[in-house]
């Protein structure tokens, strides 16, 4: 398969397994294909106010973290990195629920920012009391962000084929080449499966852009480089997406630095 159809096959799985219920004339239920560590489907709601569009979670996210005794609501670390998230990614929290309100024509971008938002924080806010990795998106930010070795500019979006906006984390100059990067927690067949969407969706643009030289690199904690499983790094190394495991400095100033 070329990079067309894996794009393809992706949106397709995606068209075909995402739910869309009408709750009521106002309030479509959204089932998403992707799961959280519990098991449970990621979702949220759709509700309407005949002039514009408001996608929410219904406060579901904070509940279901709280009943697994991790609370974002109180000030600290896993505070911090909530609020980083839903920012980055466009959204802001209304009465404990995550929300954006935005119009017809921009639905589908925030259906699919809606989407990766919940993924990255089930990623960082891990749900095992024990293995909470909160503060790593933070630790990677502020370790590039000082580091005198890197020429890094953080969070852009790159406009796909798909007219979706895909959010990365970095983009780096190194050695005349711009290296875009993206941080994850863990490394999962979900998040395989949304790299390679976003990284082939993009190609036009980057091919028109850049001249096509330029590369994506996955960071992942200590734990989450150890525990990648050999057929997630192979799927990723085909199409030259190299992973690097944010302890190793070394190996990120050779691939990441000026």
């Amino acid at each position: 398969m070329n990079a067309t159809d894996i794009k393809n096959t992706y949106l397709n799985y995606i068209k075909e397994n995402a739910v869309f219920n009408d709750v009521t004339d106002t309030n479509t239920e959204v089932i998403t294909p992707f799961i959280d560590p519990l098991g449970e489907a990621i979702g949220f709601s759709i509700k309407s106010n005949g002039k514009h569009l408001t996608v929410t979670d219904d406060g579901y996210t904070i509940w279901n973290l709280s009943i697994n005794n991790i609370d974002v609501t109180k000030k600290g670390r896993r505070q911090d990195i909530f609020n980083s998230l839903l920012h980055f990614n466009g959204f802001d929290l209304h009465d404990g629920a995550i929300e954006r309100t935005t119009g017809k024509e921009h639905l589908g971008q925030v259906i699919h920012d809606m989407t990766q938002l919940l993924m990255n924080v089930y990623d960082f806010i891990q749900l095992t009391p024990n293995n909470i990795k909160s503060q790593f998106l933070d630790d990677v930010k502020s370790y590039f962000m000082k580091n005198e070795h890197y020429t890094v500019f953080p969070a852009f979006s790159i406009a796909g084929k798909s007219r979706l906006e895909h959010r990365f984390n970095f983009v780096f100059m190194s050695k005349g080449i711009s290296k875009i990067a993206r941080v994850h927690n863990n490394i999962t067949k979900q998040q395989v499966d949304t790299i390679l969407a976003s990284w082939l969706d993009t190609s036009e643009y980057r091919r028109k852009e850049y001249g096509d030289t330029e590369q994506l690199y996955i960071i992942v904690s200590d734990e989450g480089y150890n525990n990648i499983k050999d057929d997630h790094q192979i799927a990723l190394q085909e199409y030259g997406i190299n992973i690097l495991n944010f302890s190793d400095k070394e190996q990120l100033e050779i691939q990441l630095g000026k």
